[in-house]
C-alpha cells in the first residue's frame, strides 16, 4: 500500500482502540483484531454520533473492517460489513454552501493572527508563538490549499524548502493521493511570515525539529489538532468553522467569481487531474501557473 492509504487505514483503527482505552476495554494483551467484536463496534459507533458525520463514520468502519481483515483474515467479519452497509445508507453528506468562505478574507484572517502574535504584549513568548503559528496555518492553507494529511506532514527542508528566493512545497508522488509530484511555490505575501516565523517563533516550541508545525508538547502537531485549530479558530474568528478540506472548495468559490472563464486554475491549484490529460502527458507547470494566477486574484480581492 501507498503510505498515505496505510495512513488513512490506521487512524480510524486507531480512534477506536483509543475508544477501547478510555472506556475500559482495551485490553493489551489480546490478540490482533481482538477488539474488532460487536458489543465494541456498537458503542463505537453511538459515540461517533455525538462527533463526526454520517459520512465520516460510514468511512471509519470501512476501513476499520478493511485492517481487522488485514490483521485476522480468518475471522467472519461479515456482521460487520452489515454495520457498514447501514451507515452508508444512512449518510448524508452535509451542506456546504452556508460553511462557504472566500480564500481573500481567510488569507486576511491569517495575517491578522499573526499580526497579533507579534504585536500583543501581555500574552507569554510561547501564547505568541502559538497564536503566530494558528494565523500562519490559515493563511498558507488559504494560499495553498493542499489536502490536510499533506499539511499537517510539512517538515521544514523536506516538503518546505527555500529555493533562492522563495519558499516552496514540494510533495513526491507517493505522498499526494493523486499519484502525483507537487511542486508549488508559496506565494509572497506569505513568504515573510515564514521566514520570521521559523528564524523567532518557531524556536520556542518544545524541541521542534524538522516539524514546520510543532506542538506546545514537544514535536511536531498531530493531525487531528492540525485540523482541530483550524475549524476552531475560524469559528471564533469568523463565526463559521471552517475545515482544512472546505479550504479547497472555498479556493473553487473564490476561483469561479473571480475568474469564472478560466476554471483551469482551480483544477491545477487542487491537482484535479484533466479527464482529457493522461498521466504520462501531465504538465507540472499549469500547477505553477494556477498558483501564480490565484494569488493575482487574492491580491486583487483584498485591495477591492
Amino acid at each position: 500500500m501507498k503510505p498515505t492509504t496505510r495512513m488513512s487505514l490506521i487512524r480510524p483503527y486507531g480512534y477506536l482502540l483509543d475508544f477501547c482505552r478510555q472506556n475500559g476495554l482495551f485490553d493489551p494483551n489480546a490478540e490482533a483484531g481482538a477488539h474488532v467484536i460487536p458489543k465494541i463496534i456498537n458503542a463505537f459507533v453511538r459515540e461517533l454520533h455525538h462527533r463526526v458525520g454520517s459520512v465520516t463514520r460510514a468511512s471509519y468502519l470501512g476501513k476499520i473492517r478493511r485492517i481487522a481483515t488485514i490483521l485476522a483474515p480468518r475471522r467472519d467479519l461479515a456482521w460487520l460489513s452489515e454495520i457498514e452497509t447501514d451507515l452508508h445508507y444512512e449518510a448524508r453528506p452535509r451542506p456546504k454552501h452556508h460553511r462557504i468562505v472566500s480564500s481573500d478574507r481567510l488569507l486576511a484572517l491569517g495575517l491578522e493572527l499573526i499580526r497579533r502574535g507579534e504585536t500583543i504584549s501581555h500574552l507569554t513568548d510561547l501564547a505568541r508563538a502559538r497564536l503566530v503559528r494558528d494565523g500562519l496555518m490559515i493563511a498558507l492553507l488559504a494560499v495553498c490549499p493542499i489536502r490536510l494529511r499533506n499539511f499537517a506532514e510539512l517538515c521544514i527542508g523536506r516538503q518546505m524548502r527555500r529555493i533562492g528566493e522563495n519558499w516552496w512545497i514540494i510533495l513526491e508522488a507517493d505522498e499526494t493521493k493523486s499519484g502525483r509530484p507537487d511542486e508549488r511555490p508559496v506565494p509572497e505575501i506569505v513568504t515573510a511570515h515564514i521566514d520570521h516565523w521559523l528564524e523567532r517563533w518557531h524556536p520556542l516550541f518544545l524541541e521542534p525539529g524538522d516539524a514546520f508545525w510543532p506542538s506546545t508538547k514537544g514535536g511536531p502537531l498531530a493531525y487531528t489538532y492540525v485540523g482541530q485549530i483550524i475549524t476552531e479558530t475560524t469559528l471564533r474568528e469568523l463565526g463559521v468553522a471552517v475545515s482544512p478540506h472546505l479550504f479547497r472548495d472555498c479556493a473553487v468559490h473564490t476561483v469561479a467569481i473571480a475568474a469564472g472563464d478560466r476554471m483551469g486554475v482551480a483544477s491545477g491549484l487542487l491537482q484535479h487531474t484533466d479527464q482529457r490529460t493522461t498521466e504520462k502527458h501531465y504538465n507540472k507547470g499549469a500547477s505553477l501557473g494556477a498558483v501564480r494566477r490565484y494569488q493575482q486574484i487574492l491580491d486583487k480581492l483584498m485591495s477591492d
